[in-house]
């Protein structure tokens, strides 16, 4: 486990009995810290360059200059997000497509089938094709988006300005194939190659099966 502090105590790897293994105190301002495949993390910085460590031992593997965060889509993909821009990169890291633009607003969730990729920019969800052309957009306050390889859908979390909540299931056009009012989520995290999500509620946390939207509340967490 690698987690990063903002004021004093930089990046530190734990195992999973809590024992520290390594610590990283050469930065600070840690902003986000994005597990990435073959052990590795990614760790973005406030107004500094973006790391990429081995989590294991903290060695840094490269920098990303440029990159405000970067989204692990899959083991082999994943987005680097900037300002004003976001780029799909490969399994090393390295640019695979043009950079697409997005508004100065940060991209703060994306999701892949593989053909397509969908992105909240500026809250709004758009869909675009591989060469990162907008194929569809949708309605705004979209919090979070995932592709259901089940279905073979996009799953999103709407908001209203009202703070009322609703799952989305759209298609590639980013028509609304289904809808239901759901808890408001304080956080929202994509597991299982999304095929569920787990969402922090004021009532607890909840697991979301994407494909039937069938809820499992985790107890004494």
């Amino acid at each position: 486990m690698v987690a990063g502090a903002w004021e004093r105590y930089g990046v530190c790897g734990y195992d999973l009995t809590g024992q520290r293994l390594w610590q990283d105190r050469s930065r600070t301002n840690v902003e986000a810290v994005t597990a990435l495949a073959d052990g590795r993390v990614v760790v973005t910085y406030n107004r500094r360059a973006t790391r990429v460590l081995q989590a294991s031992t903290g060695q840094e593997v490269r920098s990303l200059r440029g990159v405000l965060r970067v989204i692990a889509l899959s083991a082999d993909l994943s987005l680097a997000v900037g300002g004003g821009w976001c780029r799909l990169l490969d399994r090393s890291l390295d640019p695979v497509a043009p950079r697409i633009a997005t508004g100065w607003g940060p991209v703060w969730c994306a999701a892949s089938d593989g053909e397509h990729l969908a992105i909240t920019d500026n809250e709004f969800l758009r869909i675009l094709d591989p060469h990162g052309r907008e194929r569809a957009r949708s309605a705004s306050h979209v919090r979070h988006v995932v592709h259901d390889p089940l279905t073979r859908t996009w799953v999103a979390i709407h908001e209203t300005d009202e703070g009322q909540a609703s799952l989305l299931r759209l298609d590639h056009d980013a028509a609304v194939l289904e809808q239901r009012p759901c808890e408001r989520p304080l956080d929202v995290a994509t597991v299982r190659a999304g095929r569920a999500l787990v969402l922090l509620t004021d009532a607890g946390v909840q697991v979301l099966d994407c494909s039937d939207w069938s809820t499992r509340v985790l107890v004494d967490v």
